[in-house]
């Protein structure tokens, strides 16, 4: 007779683990008769007699592959889930306040701004509840999202599901959408029976729009959020639920509170005295603000697509179209023809002259020159895939193969510097425009053999996989430092914005 066995094998070593491995082994045997000998007529309850050398494996549930965290993100996380429920909740809800400043999060800050804006009438109350409405969607989608994706398709579904091409496509749609309704093109109505209803009192408007725009927010951040969401979601992909629920809330929470008051800012503007022509000026210079906003996520969906269309340059040059004709718009050289007028007066004249000088700015930047913070929402340069084997782009020369880089590594006894990064990132441009091209830290990359690997398209499936078993998490970006032997030195996930800190963090390879 036969049977067939799965084997599960896993290869670790004192730093880093390999994925396990399953192997079917087919077994042939004969049954004979016979009394069952004693040693197996009971099933084994106790660990068997280990070899020389065998140490009863720790709790790692918070801890890299090696078993001990090694990069800070971790290493608080673990310490505050040591000190009680409390304290994790607390490191949670600072790490949503720190997260407020990351580049991710400054598209939804026009865009809160002008969908609220719509909405605004002279004269009437505030409406509180939609703003805290918009705040619940926010904290709801970003902790249930988070959670019941990560559970569903593991620890890289968030990232799978923010960065697809079709989503990216209906929130460029969206906005678009919601932009043309600022210019006064059309206007959105509810159908005659809910209006009834809201007459009767039954209700008082629709709860879904701003719900919509919550989950709208969550998606759009969740690309490159900072590292303590990967690390919350790596652990619920390992089962753990009570606490990555907990610090989702927590950090979801502080993410919104300014959001909040966002949503208010317009209604409260509305109720200034002589409300009229300035306020449809507002609206509809937010509406372009809402375009530029929509191209970012038409590039995302570019990008998810691999259709090579919207690169850098081209990017910069819609850009700086949409800026140039707002600048026009709020000079007074162009308006729309169902407006009241509204005179132009040193305000507007001045945001129109900003307005231009950025459309000059997005110009300049398509000659070369770094546009600081807007380099954040711009796709790579060069763009994923124009390229084969060593790119180079920053002054950087980057190896796109992880096993090179390895073999490279041991012939010239340098370490490696991984940037696990991806298409979709706003961090990740960030650090590479403006972290990257530093004087300093580039003479300290020579140091290195540097490997570049996109994690966050359909095709990266393996680099994702490489991902997590060398960090437990799959975060954007993730910076890993390898010695020339293999051995895993030191983790950075996320933004950082000091060069001083960067550098000791590329240190401690030595």
């Amino acid at each position: 007779q036969s049977v067939t066995v799965v084997a599960a094998s896993q290869a670790c070593d004192d730093k880093v683990c390999l994925a396990p491995a399953f192997d079917e082994v087919k077994i042939e045997f004969a049954v004979g008769e016979g009394t069952p000998r004693a040693e197996f007529a009971s099933p084994i309850t106790s660990i068997p007699d280990q070899p020389a050398g065998w140490v009863e494996p720790k709790d790692t549930e918070t801890a890299a592959p090696s078993g001990e965290p090694v990069d800070e993100t971790q290493a608080a996380i673990q310490q505050a889930r040591q000190g009680g429920l409390w304290s994790y909740v607390l490191l949670a809800f600072l790490a949503g306040l720190a997260a407020l400043i990351t580049p991710c999060v400054f598209p939804m800050i026009p865009v809160t701004v002008s969908f609220f804006s719509k909405s605004t009438q002279e004269g009437k109350k505030v409406n509180y509840r939609d703003a805290l409405l918009y705040c619940f969607g926010i904290i709801s989608t970003f902790t249930l999202l988070g959670v019941i994706v990560t559970l569903a398709f593991g620890s890289t579904g968030v990232q799978d599901l923010a960065t697809n091409g079709w989503v990216n496509l209906f929130v460029f749609a969206l906005f678009v959408f919601l932009a043309l309704n600022l210019f006064g093109l059309f206007e959105l109505t509810l159908p005659s029976g809910l209006v009834n209803k809201a007459n009767q009192g039954a209700m008082k408007g629709g709860i879904w729009g701003p719900l919509l725009m919550g989950l709208t927010f969550s998606l759009t951040t969740f690309t490159c959020t900072v590292p303590f969401v990967g690390t919350l979601l790596a652990a619920a992909a390992g089962g753990d639920l009570l606490y990555p629920t907990f610090g989702m809330m927590a950090f979801s929470s502080a993410f919104a509170i300014p959001f909040f008051l966002l949503a208010l800012f317009p209604q409260y503007l509305a109720k200034m005295p002589k409300s009229g022509g300035w306020l449809s000026v507002v609206k509809a210079f937010m509406g372009f603000l809402e375009l530029v906003a929509a191209v970012k996520f038409l590039s995302s969906a570019d990008l998810a697509f691999n259709m090579g269309l919207i690169t850098r340059g081209v990017f910069l040059a819609l850009w700086a179209t949409i800026l140039f004709i707002a600048g026009l718009y709020m000079l007074g050289w162009m308006t729309f023809p169902h407006q009241s007028e509204a005179k132009v007066g040193f305000i507007r004249r001045g945001f129109g002259i900003a307005t231009v000088a950025a459309a000059v700015f997005c110009l300049a930047g398509i000659q070369g020159r770094s546009l600081g913070l807007f380099e954040s929402f711009a796709p790579p340069d060069p763009y994923p895939g124009t390229s084969t084997g060593a790119t180079a782009h920053g002054g950087i020369k980057w190896l796109e193969d992880y096993e090179e880089a390895k073999t490279l590594a041991a012939e010239t006894g340098k370490p490696i510097f991984v940037n696990f990064t991806g298409v979709n990132c706003s961090n990740c441009r960030w650090m590479e425009r403006n972290m990257f091209t530093k004087e300093n830290v580039l003479k300290k990359f020579d140091e290195f053999v540097m490997v570049e690997l996109y994690t966050d398209r359909p095709m990266d499936k393996e680099r994702q996989k490489l991902q997590k078993e060398l960090t437990g998490v799959t975060l954007n970006p993730t910076y890993v430092l390898v010695t020339p032997q293999g051995e895993i030195k030191k983790i950075h996930q996320g933004l950082e914005q000091s060069e001083e800190r960067f550098l000791a963090f590329l240190d401690q390879v030595k």
